[in-house]
């Protein structure tokens, strides 16, 4: 049975850059773009008209900016995956994209490899920071004593984490209560020093805690 292509949908103003991600991305079998737009007023129009399961978003658009773009991307009927493909590492947008939804967050001069690994985390419901921006989002060094503090546990349940399960997947795949989930989840977040998930989600792929 022939695989699924991932469709993508680029959002960015400027032509060329569009066309240097057609041909990025072009070798890969398992991903198709199927449509694109130069402003924040084409873009909603232009993923829910071509069914994209990733958005490629850049940040900077003539007639308005991203991460406003954002919050109407998550409204729709099915709603597309957002890796915010950017040439901006500024504190404040990364954090401001995670916080509105976006599932992650890369650089334009990253390599096609990664860019290629990127969609394909975020189409499977998982997060993808690039290792640019991810000592931005999160400051700091999480200490050895740290690491070893997470248990069995809530090593499992910050790996379904990063794979992008909400509250009630984590508990069927590991068959806990809902509010055992979230004992876990509270105890994660304390250890590892962050305020919820995305967080989390940037500490555990900084520090690889999961290898």
């Amino acid at each position: 049975m022939t695989e699924r292509c991932i469709r993508i949908c680029l959002i960015d103003d400027h032509e060329m850059v569009r066309e240097g991600l057609k041909r990025m991305l072009a070798n890969y079998h398992d991903l198709a773009i199927v449509g694109e737009a130069g402003t924040a007023t084409e873009a909603v129009e232009a993923v829910r008209t071509t069914a994209a399961d990733v958005v490629l978003l850049d940040l900077q658009l003539p007639d308005g900016q991203g991460l406003d773009v954002l919050p109407d991307l998550l409204a729709l009927p099915h709603p597309p995956a957002v890796l915010v493909l950017t040439v901006h590492d500024d504190h404040d947008l990364v954090l401001g994209a995670a916080r509105r939804g976006a599932r992650g967050y890369v650089l334009k001069h990253t390599s096609h490899e990664e860019l290629a690994t990127a969609v394909r985390r975020v189409a499977a419901g998982g997060h993808y920071f690039s290792p640019d921006v991810v000592g931005t989002l999160v400051q700091g060094e999480l200490n050895a004593q740290d690491r070893l503090r997470l248990t069995t546990r809530e090593l499992e349940v910050l790996r379904l984490l990063v794979e992008g399960l909400p509250n009630r997947g984590i508990g069927r795949r590991l068959f806990l209560s809902g509010d055992t989930v979230k004992t876990h989840l509270g105890n994660i977040y304390r250890k590892l020093g962050v305020d919820g998930r995305t967080q989390a989600v940037v500490v555990a792929l900084r520090d690889k805690l999961l290898e």
